[in-house]
């Protein structure tokens, strides 16, 4: 599997062709390396109906001379959130027909396994500076470019042009990517996107004429289709992204696919019956699939954070086990165990049975097999199915048996396997009250915006409470292997039992604060 690169770029369309201002008072810029000449050309794979540009996801063949520093190869660029992009590289080979399978496999969701061909030739004429720290090392490259794009068909096609300069930072530099930004915009740059520029040179500029006339629906079936609609293009905008293991894109398509499953299952009433069942089916399949994944991101974040505090506190000598090397040896656990679980997800994802259920959950928002209901109006027919959601939450929390934890032992974690099962219920209903609430917020406003918020601080203090459960676990089962250091996996179990405590302690404010009468008036 070809590794990621992450990138945090931003990309404007240049006022002038003159050099990307940089370096000055710049924050941690103490020096300009000299400029670099760079010319390349490209070219870009799609499938016939250009289904990678329309995902914002480019697949692009780079040559450049054997002299020249630009680099060579395939590149698969997938957008993340905000200016950060994710970079697959490739060697480049003698293909040139078609994309190699390693990256036509990453973008499946886009193109649905048809094959990549060539369909725009992309030349550039670039300079680069490197910005410096104190120490000599790079913290950010500016780039000036000329573009010149043209698409393959039909023969005679005409390139178009353009300038753009190019700002790509280090380490996070956020301050440093804004303070580049902000002043190329006091230029008057304007920021670019680079798929809708290439997206202008296959198809031509967009005719919007005649789009003002939309028609508003305000019945039931719309409001929950729309929702539907937003979450299958979520969890195909993550696929990309959760199989190259770009941080928190498993956790995110997992989302999607819960958030299907419950506002499928919440407003069944308004579809034919049974017409849910096999999708919440495959749902629910995939939400357990990716579970191990999002765990273990999660469980090592928290646990080589409380190593580090071990290891600063710590004493040599004092035959306790050295917190630093208990660290390497859990950090190595980690890493094996996710690599498994991320690849039990590859596995998903490229089973015929994950992408008959995209082909499904397509087809439903397409062709709805709706009933009489869903012709109504949102409110009447939506209201009442929050408000029963909000019921079986009321009746979930009544199985968690809070009388024995009214003090917070510090030795101790009280909460049982019953507890932990009843907190999952919990979790389970407060999730699909919070997704059909997010349903109607559109329809109702504040109201119900408010009520998804403190559903959401409920969540938050179940899902403290079970990543304690997944961490105790994950520590007990290592404390036989590890000699001196089973020490320091105890004192990271008690910590964890601590927290626990807390959380468990934390459920009967949080939820009386989500039960409130005058929170739930908007579903009467």
């Amino acid at each position: 599997m070809p590794s990621p690169r992450l990138a945090l770029t931003r990309t404007y369309l240049a006022p002038s062709s003159e050099r990307a201002p940089g370096g000055g008072e710049l924050p941690g810029v103490a020096d300009v390396g000299p400029v670099v000449d760079v010319v390349s050309e490209e070219t870009h794979y799609d499938t016939a109906d250009l289904a990678l540009a329309a995902a914002g996801v480019s697949v692009r063949r780079q040559t450049a001379e054997r002299t020249s520093p630009a680099p060579r190869g395939w590149v698969l660029e997938v957008p993340g959130r905000g200016p950060r992009t994710h970079e697959v590289r490739h060697a480049l080979g003698r293909a040139v027909r078609t994309a190699p399978a390693a990256l036509q496999r990453l973008t499946w969701a886009a193109a649905r396994g048809r094959a990549l061909g060539p369909v725009l030739a992309l030349t550039t004429s670039a300079n680069q500076r490197d910005l410096l720290d104190a120490d000599g090392l790079v913290v950010a490259r500016l780039t000036t470019r000329a573009v010149s794009a043209r698409a393959l068909a039909p023969e005679d096609a005409v390139a178009q042009t353009w300038s753009e300069w190019q700002v790509e930072v280090v380490d996070g530099r956020r301050d440093l990517l804004d303070a580049i930004t902000d002043a190329w915009e006091a230029l008057g740059a304007e920021e670019s996107d680079r798929t809708a520029q290439l997206r202008t040179v296959l198809d031509g500029p967009d005719d919007d004429e005649g789009d003002d006339a939309v028609s508003v629906d305000d019945s039931a079936g719309a409001a929950v289709l729309a929702r539907l609609a937003q979450d299958v293009g979520w969890l195909l905008s993550q696929d990309p992204l959760a199989r190259i293991d770009a941080p928190d894109a498993v956790r995110s398509l997992r989302v999607a696919a819960r958030r299907l499953h419950n506002v499928l299952g919440t407003f069944a009433p308004l579809f034919a019956e049974d017409a849910t069942d096999a999708l919440r089916a495959d749902l629910a399949w995939i939400t357990e699939v990716t579970r191990p994944s999002r765990d273990l991101e999660v469980l090592a974040e928290q646990l080589l954070e409380d190593l580090d505090e071990e290891a600063a506190g710590h004493v040599a000598g004092t035959g306790t086990g050295d917190p630093a090397v208990v660290a390497d040896r859990v950090r190595a656990i980690l890493t094996e165990r996710a690599d498994a679980a991320h690849a039990a997800v590859l596995e998903a994802l490229d089973s015929q049975r994950y992408r008959d259920l995209v082909a499904a959950l397509e087809a439903f928002v397409a062709d709805p097999p709706t009933v009489k209901p869903a012709r109504r109006d949102a409110r009447k027919v939506l209201l009442p199915l929050v408000s029963e959601a909000h019921r079986a939450v009321r009746d979930a929390y009544r199985d968690v048996d809070l009388d024995d934890h009214s003090e917070i032992d510090h030795d101790v974690d009280h909460a049982t396997a019953d507890d932990a099962a009843a907190l999952t219920r919990l979790r389970v209903a407060a999730a699909a009250a919070r997704d059909a609430a997010a349903v109607v917020a559109p329809h109702v406003g504040e109201p119900a915006e408010e009520y998804v918020d403190v559903v959401k601080e409920l969540l938050d203090v179940l899902d403290e409470h079970a990543e304690t459960v997944v961490a105790r676990e994950f520590l007990a089962g290592l404390v036989d292997d590890f000699g001196s250091g089973a020490f320091v996996l105890g004192r990271l179990h008690a910590l964890d039992e601590v927290r626990s405590a807390v959380a468990f302690h934390d459920v009967e404010s949080a939820w009386d604060a989500a039960n409130r009468k005058k929170l739930r008036r908007f579903m009467k």
